[in-house]
């Protein structure tokens, strides 16, 4: 839009005003120029008609300027339309009482024909740059919700049922911070009888940490389609170190990714895993006794390349159920700095009956925790349980 093409109203109730001021805004160039003799007859135009500004005059009968100026602002239109108010207040007081009403400019009559000229021209331009920041702002709004849309696809549906001659429920969370996040959690079977879970967090938020979240999503699932998979996944500790190489090499912006790599074995009942620097699982036991599986396997992945990593494995009893999460839940804090903490999510796991899907609940104590605060950080989960009563 140029200068010229703009639409402009003039609002005054003296019509030789009205005149003088849209010949001198023709002579300027402008041709879209309408008028308006009182408040009432311009809000009436202006919910009519978009308009790029308004030369508004204070002192008019049945409503005057300020009363236009305060039901601009009590509707939020005040934001994207300037007004210059055109007035013959001499006195300090109206002009601040204008701008405090979201008035743009202020200029005294009888108003000079230069000054005239670059106020417009200058609050044209003004808004010109204003719309299109809104603009860009929305399209770019517009792209990250789609991203968002995108990386919550990427999150495996619940999955209760048989597998491998075993009963098995998987329930996952993913919340992210923002538009889009850092942390990934998915689960897929490789073979006929191995489940693989992997829940993982980047060192960074937005979409630098979304866009290695994806990556590091999209290698573990290229892996488990290959031949030898089920070889492959048999040693977790191997394709973590092939993706860890992935990642680090030729990694400048030192990006990370703490993880957690879990296969589990369903007619042994063998959960081998990998913790790369991520938060330690939580295991409950059918007695609802809550232990942490601490062995380290090394760092988190993209720091370190051709690091060995090692895999530490367990039993797992029929009802015992493993929960992993990332640290957007462990460090979630209130008011005070105080952390919900890793002894909170403990106590939610002992305190869970038969409860299939409570990730969603686990979510919302913590964010009850929070008391309104902005989120702390993305928040990832997995619940899994082998043979739980019911799921055959």
């Amino acid at each position: 839009m140029t200068d010229q093409n703009a639409s402009i109203l003039v609002v005054d109730d003296v019509a030789e005003n009205r005149d003088l001021l849209m010949r001198r805004l023709k002579r300027l160039g402008f041709s879209h120029i309408d008028q308006a003799a009182n408040g009432i007859e311009a809000l009436a135009a202006i919910d009519h008609k978009p308009y790029d500004l308004v030369l508004l005059d204070i002192m008019m009968p049945e409503l005057d300027g300020f009363g236009v100026l305060d039901q601009l602002r009590a509707d939020g239109r005040i934001n994207d339309l300037p007004v210059i108010v055109v007035s013959a207040l001499s006195e300090i007081e109206p002009v601040v009482r204008c701008i405090e009403l979201g008035a743009d400019d202020f200029i005294f009559k009888p108003f000079n024909p230069t000054l005239l000229r670059a106020r417009v021209l200058a609050t044209l331009e003004k808004k010109g740059l204003r719309d299109r920041t809104r603009d860009e702002l929305k399209r770019k709004q517009a792209e990250l919700t789609e991203a968002r849309t995108l990386q919550l696809a990427l999150v495996p549906p619940p999955f209760a049922g048989a597998f491998g001659g075993r009963g098995l429920t998987i329930d996952v969370l993913l919340e992210p911070a923002k538009e889009v996040g850092g942390d990934l959690v998915d689960f897929f079977p490789v073979g006929d009888t191995k489940m693989v879970a992997v829940i993982g967090d980047v060192s960074d938020k937005g979409a630098g940490a979304a866009l290695m979240m994806a990556r590091t999503h999209s290698m573990f699932r290229s892996l488990g389609t290959r031949p030898d998979a089920a070889e492959l996944f048999a040693d977790p500790a191997r394709a973590a170190g092939l993706v860890n190489d992935a990642l680090a090499r030729g990694n400048a912006s030192c990006m990370f990714v703490t993880l957690l790599l879990a296969v589990l074995d369903l007619p042994t009942g063998t959960l081998a895993y990998v913790r790369a620097g991520h938060v330690p699982p939580y295991l409950r036991a059918v007695d609802g006794t809550v232990s942490r599986l601490t062995a380290a396997g090394g760092p988190a992945l993209g720091v370190v390349e051709d690091f060995v990593f090692r895999a530490a494995s367990v039993s797992l009893a029929p009802g015992e159920r493993l929960l992993v999460v990332t640290d957007g839940l462990t460090e979630a804090h209130d008011h005070s700095g105080a952390l919900y903490g890793e002894v909170r999510v403990g106590e939610f796991l002992a305190a869970l009956g038969e409860e299939t899907a409570p990730l969603p609940r686990l979510a919302a104590v913590v964010r009850a925790f929070e008391a309104g605060l902005p989120a702390f950080d993305d928040m990832a989960a997995l619940l899994l349980t082998l043979d739980p009563p019911g799921v055959a």
